[in-house]
């Protein structure tokens, strides 16, 4: 990789010992471009620990002395992280780490790359659409405020909602991936994966989970992380069949209540815009805190542009 990143600077894979280290340089992005920080080391760990990337081959991490300042990886999902310090955003390093993470993909025989960005980003914007990427949709981090009341439903009469049991986790896994299967271009997740991801994350407790069951059959649950004193829902899912009863709203509802009596003051989800859920959301009395804009790259017929001097000097 020589002449690929400024002199004196120094690259290597990164290690699941770099978690922390990769979370900060995240959070200290999305401080800077959003307002505040969503992710945290723990959904670091998790996303490294499932069998889609192989640190090895699939991440570089680029050093000043032994602080991280940028990073890329590349996953089986088609994404293309790549992260750059905003103190250093002027060294080309964004360019260089894109050529890397799109060769590096290339190589892993993906056909298309996504990477995202926050909404506020004008300068990875512009870089991405001049490297051929197209923006496909919008993402959004919404917050149920501490004081916000919350919005119960009556749920109907064969209906009950109480924590995961480990005997229903198969079929909880099945409810959320086959309602994120509806969305074009969702990768189904398998359950081994989803597992890692969801249930064997550090802190997670299932009993904080929501499951919805009619007649012993799982139609609906809320998958619930605790993160800095806020309720993180990452997945909230009713099958098919049985919504518009009210029983996401009531999921919803009883996730962030126990999560106040716990202590965490605020409740938060991200919502895409391929679900057109935002608007029922926004009804409930949540609130957008964040906006991030999702890009993608035909892998097969775009061998990327040479960088550019303009490249270089913005990224």
């Amino acid at each position: 990789m020589d002449g690929m990143f400024p002199e004196g600077l120094t690259t290597r894979p990164l290690t699941m010992g770099d978690a922390a280290a990769v979370a900060d340089v995240i959070r200290t992005c999305e401080r800077h471009f959003v307002g505040e920080a969503f992710l945290d080391e723990g959904d670091i760990v998790g996303m490294w620990s499932t069998p889609g990337i192989d640190l090895a081959v699939d991440s570089l991490g680029v050093f000043e002395g032994d602080v991280l300042i940028a990073g890329a990886m590349v996953d089986d999902r088609h994404h293309l992280v790549v992260e750059v310090l905003p103190s250093h955003l002027s060294l080309g390093l964004g360019t260089a780490l894109a050529d890397w993470v799109e060769h590096r993909a290339r190589t892993r025989g993906l056909a298309y790359g996504e990477q995202e960005t926050a909404v506020s980003d004008a300068d990875a914007s512009a870089l991405l659409t001049r490297r051929g990427y197209v923006s496909t949709h919008r993402d959004w981090v919404l917050r149920m405020a501490a004081d916000a009341e919350l919005m119960h439903h009556e749920l109907p009469g064969d209906v009950t909602i109480g924590p995961l049991e480990e005997a229903d986790a198969p079929s909880v896994h099945t409810v959320i991936e086959d309602a994120f299967e509806e969305w074009e271009g969702r990768i189904r997740r398998s359950y081994e994966d989803w597992r890692t991801v969801m249930l064997e994350r550090d802190g997670t407790d299932p009993e904080h989970f929501r499951v919805a069951k009619a007649g012993g059959e799982v139609v609906g649950a809320a998958i619930v992380h605790d993160s800095d004193g806020t309720t993180w829902i990452p997945q909230l899912a009713v099958r098919a069949d049985r919504r518009g009863e009210g029983i996401a709203q009531e999921l919803l509802a009883q996730a962030f209540e126990a999560g106040r009596s716990r202590g965490c003051a605020t409740g938060e989800l991200a919502t895409s815009e391929r679900t057109g859920a935002l608007g029922l959301y926004e009804r409930l009395g949540m609130r957008v805190v964040a906006e991030f804009q999702t890009w993608r790259l035909d892998l097969q017929d775009n061998a990327g542009p040479a960088p550019s001097e303009e490249d270089a000097g913005r990224r």
